[in-house]
């Protein structure tokens, strides 16, 4: 920064010899600045004609170096430090009464022109000046001054510094109980304090006591030497939420939470005692702020410090009044960037019993409490100020541009205030936060005028939705007797209001909204309604992120909106009538005990739904466990448990086959190398047409692979086998019923989190990670952002909890931090600690990740490898980290003009291989043969057939260990491979389990060779056959 502290040391030099200007009229000193110097002068409004103000210009008092640069607290912002140069202006320039009707701050722009004027003559190559609002203030115009390039006129765009030359009075040259929140400082309103200027007052003050407040901070730095690094805390923790001083930011940045902790070192608690102590540390005094921020409501409970005789009746915007100061430290921060909004049910009325600013604290505070939570970046590294994100729904809203030659910070504030006030009537309990973005303020060079014709445009609203109630199609309003609040209510929404009687007799003025039209949700219709009645915008001219977009993204919807689960009601009346007839079968050798579902289709987690008569997703069957009642007829031999359970099968199928709920029955052996593992299940197509698959869990078994693989009882098979199998049995038998029921209750009490799952599933699909993601490590991720949400709250609609999601896996480092979620909040913090010690273990006993790459566990699967064991390899758990953080991308990108489709599109530039399968309808001709026509015609499980998928099977068996595949499960319409580095170059020996190909040969070298790419790739079309239609080869 020896750069940056050079050119501060020429501004002040040269802002010092700037010469004096006599007092002329504003007119003639206007003129005449803008002439000579080319100049245009920041006028907060234009001069009245024949004005007799008079401007003048002397020398500073005192120039200095504020702000926390000054105090050694900067944080960076948009990569830049700032350095705040403050000027104080010499109180002979003003008068008595300047304080009135723009008089200070029409002196005030003249004074910033004359120092432009200044700078400029005095020819500093190295700087380029403009003018910009400081905070978003129109009242406040500051210099800007920023490196320029080497012999260029243009700014520097990389450079790590700018410098705001500031303003400031000295703090008695007007009577501080003239410009109290309180009071009138505006000659156009009525008798003085009728109409207060709030606002405008704190502006007037904030120049007032800026000194004194450089005084506080530094004397606060000295009581507490925790103090500067708490300020660092803070300021981080407010920019990763976007928050920060301006206006457009919620007017809440790095000088109002140290003016904060300034104030409750001293004041703020019973009888004038502090509230912080100044023997805290940097993260006591932190964590306390927040703690305060969360739990003090400062628009209904004003915080008045030292002020007794200051009396506040009303205030629309929180109120921390520094009394010896006169200033009311928020005056920037609106009602809707502190106020979280609920409004009731009957009458609509404005509730704030929350706060926005109180929201981001206490979301902070639940993660700090959170013991499964890295708060460290939570607090500190994610960025959470990302509209499509931080809202459930965002929109933009074009507003008429206000007059540009007389705005004022209250004149954006009140556009922006209708807005926010219309729609919290309008949504009621439908929206916990309403958000109004006040657009921010863009620089302008000294020499042209400022326009704000750019800046004001448009106003972007963000809305965290209550899910209980937002998809919610009638609404009831005021009671017919209530005769004002139907008044209201009918002129809100005008014929869309309408008088109805309920079935509990009352009869109310009501609301019904429209569902039939999947591509316009009941949020979206409130909310054009209300831009078409009060605003006069159609639908077109507002641009939305459409909350249901990315729900019709998914093959199957519910009946209506709120029916998320409602594509898989077939399925699960289907199971629940198949478990009472196999319940109530006779002459089975057992009683049946338990029946489990094992599948995703009955836990709401598929992307396809099977549907009542046809077949959605071909090549799968619903999956169902069967347990027998123990006895001790079971066979204690491995081998002889599989022939048991083919007998059961036989008998089941034999039994169930008379019944008229199930058409067709087939016992089906599975193909494994492994005579210790499943072989045997049986397939039954049920009378609407849904395929079930039941398989047989004994509860000896696994005692019986432990007893094999300890070498206590003798077993044929190896050792590596039964310790697979093992694995297998608990995946299969003892993991996926319980992962299924906890996903079944978790699907139930959070409503999002079947569509997110089935959407995340989608994208996994899309980009042909199929066969290396297991849908259960897809189901706990997506998990996670509802059971542990943070930075956020939990998710209102399928849009941002989907991208949340894929925020967490793009920022997550998984070869360092394993994935832990307690569904219920049952892990002690023993209990964490000790997955934590079985996740360093695993890294300790495979350090190249060969085994397991991604440690994800949980309060029911504490061992973390039960979906993760050998898949996915590493190069995969990079490329779907890699493939989040595109789309993550994409997203801050286009924003608001977020195409949902576009995150879903696959690259196929990066494989070495491609192979391009016919589509499902082409696969369907009839045979040549006639008996193999009307063998496969006749089949009742052929909606399960999937031949694209048996032969990626194969492909798999035959090719996997040289070539690494990648399909689309849901649609297998292209099957991708990388070769395996391990069948590059290297020395030939006998033995090599794929087809070589001689290298040429060096002097002196040993001959190598390399896999033969071409008779792998030939082999490979000659097993397709007519199923493949051309293969890429890079």
């Amino acid at each position: 920064m020896a750069k940056a502290d050079s050119e501060i040391h020429k501004l002040r030099a040269t802002i010092e010899a700037i010469p004096n200007q006599g007092a002329f009229p504003a007119p003639e000193a206007q003129k005449a600045l803008e002439k000579s110097n080319n100049i245009s002068i920041p006028f907060p409004r234009s001069l009245a004609l024949g004005s007799k103000l008079m401007l003048a210009y002397s020398r500073p008092t005192n120039i200095s170096i504020v702000g926390s640069y000054a105090r050694k607290t900067t944080v960076l912002r948009d990569g830049k430090v700032t350095i705040d140069l403050a000027v104080t202006m010499p109180s002979n320039l003003f008068q008595a009464k300047d304080y009135r009707d723009h008089r200070y701050f029409h002196k005030r722009a003249y004074y910033l022109a004359c120092i432009a004027a200044g700078i400029q003559k005095a020819q500093v190559p190295s700087l380029d000046m403009s003018f910009v609002y400081l905070d978003d203030n129109m009242l406040q115009p500051i210099i800007i001054a920023q490196p320029r390039l080497d012999g260029s006129n243009k700014v520097h765009a990389h450079s790590s510094w700018k410098i705001r030359i500031l303003l400031a009075a000295k703090d008695d040259i007007f009577p501080l109980e003239k410009t109290l929140p309180t009071k009138s400082c505006m000659k156009d309103t009525a008798a003085e304090g009728d109409h207060p200027t709030p606002r405008y007052n704190a502006t007037l003050r904030s120049e007032c006591c800026s000194s004194s407040y450089v005084k506080q901070l530094h004397q606060s730095t000295i009581r507490s030497g925790a103090f500067q690094d708490a300020c660092m805390l803070g300021a981080i923790w407010l920019r990763q939420r976007g928050l920060g001083s301006a206006i457009s930011t919620g007017g809440f940045g790095q000088f109002e939470w140290a003016t904060l902790i300034s104030i409750l070192m001293r004041d703020g608690g019973r009888a004038g005692r502090p509230i912080l102590s100044t023997g805290y540390s940097s993260y006591q005094l932190f964590k306390a702020t927040l703690q305060f921020l969360s739990s003090t409501d400062l628009i209904s409970s004003p915080m008045l410090i030292q002020s007794p005789n200051f009396k506040l009746t009303h205030t629309k915007i929180p109120m921390l009044f520094d009394g010896p100061r006169g200033l009311n430290v928020l005056y920037k921060m609106s009602c809707w960037s502190y106020r979280l909004v609920r409004v009731s049910n009957r009458k609509g009325y404005i509730l704030a019993n929350e706060l926005q600013l109180q929201k981001e604290a206490q979301n902070s505070l639940k993660a700090l409490n959170d013991p499964l939570a890295d708060h460290f970046r939570i607090l500190f590294i994610n960025k959470v100020e990302e509209p499509l994100k931080r809202f459930d729904h965002s929109f933009r809203v074009p507003l008429k541009k206000p007059d540009t030659e007389n705005t004022t910070i209250d004149v954006v504030l009140d556009l922006a205030e209708i807005l926010y006030e219309k729609f919290c009537y309008g949504l009621g309990n439908r929206a916990m936060l309403v958000y109004p973005q006040v657009p921010g303020t863009s620089v302008w060079p000294v020499a042209s005028r400022a326009s704000c014709s750019d800046d004001l445009t448009g106003t972007t609203i963000g809305l965290l939705l209550d899910p209980e109630h937002c998809l919610r199609t009638v609404d009831r309003g005021p009671s017919i007797e209530d005769k004002n609040a139907s008044a209201v209510f009918r002129k809100f929404w005008g014929d869309k209001a309408e008088l109805r009687r309920f079935k509990d007799g009352t009869i109310l003025e009501s609301l019904i909204w429209d569902t039939s039209d999947p591509k316009q949700p009941v949020i979206n219709s409130i909310i054009n309604h209300i831009l078409s009645r009060h605003f006069g915008l159609i639908d077109q001219e507002s641009s939305s992120a459409d909350s249901e977009a990315f729900a019709r993204l998914l093959p199957q919807q519910g009946s209506s909106q709120s029916d998320v689960l409602g594509p898989f009601s077939a399925v699960m009346a289907s199971f629940e009538s198949l478990c009472k007839s196999i319940r109530a079968m006779e002459g089975l050798p057992l009683q049946i005990r338990q029946i489990f579902a094992a599948s995703p289709e009955l836990r709401y987690a598929s992307l396809y739904a099977p549907v009542a008569g046809k077949q959605t997703h071909p090549g799968r069957a619903v999956e169902c466990l069967i347990q027998f009642e123990g006895s001790t007829r079971w066979p204690d031999d491995l081998l002889a448990v599989q022939r048991t359970k083919i007998a059961f099968l036989l008998k089941i199928a034999d039994s169930i086959g008379k019944d008229d709920s199930v058409s067709a029955v087939r016992l089906r052996l599975e193909k494994s190398k492994r005579k210790l593992l499943e072989q045997s299940c049986l397939d039954l197509k049920t009378a609407d047409g849904i395929v079930f698959r039941l398989k047989i869990y004994h509860e000896h078994e696994l005692s019986m692979l432990e007893k094999a693989l300890n070498g206590r009882v003798p077993c044929s098979s190896p050792r590596e086998e039964i310790a697979l199998a093992m694995s297998e049995h608990k995946r299969k038998f003892i993991q996926r019923p319980t992962h299924t029921q906890a996903v079944t209750t978790l699907s139930t009490r959070f409503p999002l989190l079947s569509q997110t799952i089935r959407l995340l599933k989608k994208w996994r699909d899309c980009h042909l990670l199929s066969s290396h993601l297991a849908d259960e490590l897809i189901e706990l991720i997506a998990i996670r952002t509802f059971v542990h949400p943070y930075p956020w709250q939990t998710p209102g609609s399928l849009n941002s909890a989907f991208l949340r999601t894929l925020s967490f896996v793009a920022g997550w480092d998984w070869q360092s931090e394993p994935l832990i979620l307690d569904f219920n909040s049952e892990l002690s913090t023993q209990e964490i600690q000790s997955i934590h010690i079985r996740f360093d273990a695993w890294r300790k006993l495979d350090p190249g990740m060969n085994r397991v790459a991604i440690f994800a566990a949980s309060n029911i699967d504490r061992e973390g490898i039960t979906w993760t064991d050998r898949r996915p390899a590493k190069i995969t758990a990079s490329r779907f980290t890699s493939l989040a953080r595109a789309a993550c991308e994409l997203v801050k990108r286009e924003g608001l003009d977020l195409k949902p489709e576009a995150l879903f599109v696959p690259s196929l530039v990066e494989y070495d291989v491609v192979i391009h399968l016919k589509q499902h309808d082409q696969l369907k001709k009839k045979s040549s043969f006639k008996n193999l026509q009307v063998e496969s015609e006749g089949d009742p499980f052929d909606a399960i057939c999937n031949p694209r998928r048996l032969f990626f099977d194969e492909l798999q068996e035959l090719y996997g260990d040289d070539i690494i595949f990648f399909y689309n499960e849901s649609a297998i319409t292209v099957i991708a491979g990388l070769w395996n580095p391990q069948t590059g170059p290297r020395n030939w020996k006998v033995g090599l389990n794929y087809s070589t190909m001689p290298l040429a040969k060096n002097d002196g070298a040993e001959e190598q060779v390399t896999i033969n790419k071409a008779a792998v790739l030939h082999d490979i079309a000659r097993l397709g056959g007519d199923l493949i239609t051309k293969i890429d080869q890079k």
